[in-house]
């Protein structure tokens, strides 16, 4: 167990005024729909944005269009919806990705595989899709989670995060429940023609509980992020009535975690929770209380080269506050700083990532905002171009 550290200094960054502005965010799109996530293939230089109602965009440069329109296969109701996007690593070949959503008819959580026809595609086939894993759901419509990702430092494992399922103090205690996949971060390997197989290290493989499980006591991990220059994962676990934390996990690590809820909720015994005490359990490496914020939104470690002052530093904020603030590990307790955001409360619904790691800021009011750019990589230049390149392949043939 890591115990928490927090300084004065870094409380009062998070209640104070901006503390550092980081060059002002840049409006780059609006007019869209309740947006919940953006991101990109590696080195492409379109915007991916994800709408709640189950409609994925793409932006290149001002012109956007529909990419994938699952609006008539997706529940929409409380914090359900069209939730997450993930690019296969073989994506600049094979024009694979992955979506988590909530179905429909069934309520559960899916997770689907769709292909473009070309990775440069302006748009992909919903029929083309293949559901690769689902997680019942209880009645409830609040804590779905939805976040999926792949790190390079973890090839071809698709790891997908679960909330514990809705209502208040998880009543079924799914997030403890080995034998449920609720409350956990589940990782798989997706195989082409739909279906999953499962990692032989995975931690309760042949043991107990299910196999694809790799962490659990999670309450509702909405937005996570892979750092994209070492594979350390950053868990955004949204709290209850007390606490919101940040989730470390080294790359490498993390193999079988427990993060406690519902006993715990952040560094504290969750309030109005009489379980006896999990031996083992891992404890945030940071956590505020609602004086500040009451839902946190996971960001990234920046790693887009264009902004010294937040290279390397984890980029999160609050969707009740509207606050955005940078996270600096240490050997003690991490440094918080206060940042200027674009947005006022109720507002923030996530950050991401384009494909040369520039950050962005999404709004549910429909805008999005890049905080940092990005320089482009060397050999990067090539990969920027897909979209381009099958636009003007597709004019040349009309």
């Amino acid at each position: 167990m890591r115990p928490l550290l927090q300084t004065a200094a870094a409380l009062l960054a998070l209640a104070s005024g901006w503390a550092h502005a980081l060059a002002p965010a840049a409006l780059v799109g609006s007019g869209y729909n309740q947006p919940l996530f953006l991101t990109a293939p590696a080195g492409d230089s379109r915007l991916f944005i994800v709408e709640k109602g189950g409609r994925i965009k793409v932006q290149q440069g001002s012109a956007v269009t529909t990419y994938l329109d699952l609006s008539a296969r997706v529940d929409t109701a409380g914090e359900r919806g069209l939730l997450g996007l993930a690019f296969d690593p073989g994506f600049a070949s094979n024009g694979r990705f992955y979506v988590d959503y909530i179905d429909a008819t069934t309520k559960n959580t899916v997770v689907a595989a769709f292909t473009a026809p070309t990775p440069g595609s302006g748009s992909a086939d919903a029929s083309s899709g293949k559901t690769i894993l689902t997680v019942t759901q209880p009645g409830f419509s609040n804590h779905k989670a939805g976040w999926i990702g792949f790190t390079a430092a973890d090839p071809g494992r698709l790891y997908i995060a679960t909330g514990d399922g809705g209502s208040g103090n998880d009543p079924f205690n799914n997030a403890q429940n080995l034998n449920s996949d609720l409350g956990k971060m589940l990782r798989v390997v997706p195989l082409a023609g739909g279906g999953y197989s499962v990692p032989a290290d995975n931690p309760f493989v042949g043991i107990a509980g299910n196999d694809e499980i790799w962490a659990y006591g999670l309450r509702n991990p909405f937005r996570n992020s892979f750092d994209r220059l070492n594979g350390d994962l950053w868990i955004g676990d949204v709290g209850q009535g007390a606490r919101e934390e940040i989730d470390f996990v080294a790359a490498g690590s993390g193999r079988g975690a427990n993060y406690g809820w519902r006993v715990r909720e952040g560094s504290i015994a969750t309030p109005g929770i009489s379980d006896p005490a999990v031996a083992g359990t891992v404890n945030p490496l940071f956590d505020y209380g609602h004086d500040v914020g009451n839902a946190i939104v996971g960001g990234y470690v920046y790693r887009g080269g264009a902004d010294a002052s937040i290279d390397g530093l984890y980029i999160f904020g609050d969707y009740g506050s509207g606050r955005i603030w940078s996270l600096q590990r240490g050997a003690g307790a991490p440094t918080i700083t206060a940042l200027a955001s674009p947005f006022g409360a109720n507002t923030l619904s996530s950050f991401g990532e384009d494909g040369l790691g520039a950050l962005y800021a999404v709004g549910l009011d429909g805008n999005i905002y890049r905080l940092a750019g990005a320089v482009p990589e060397p050999g990067s230049l090539v990969l920027m171009g897909l979209g381009v390149m099958a636009l003007l392949s597709r004019r040349l043939r009309a």
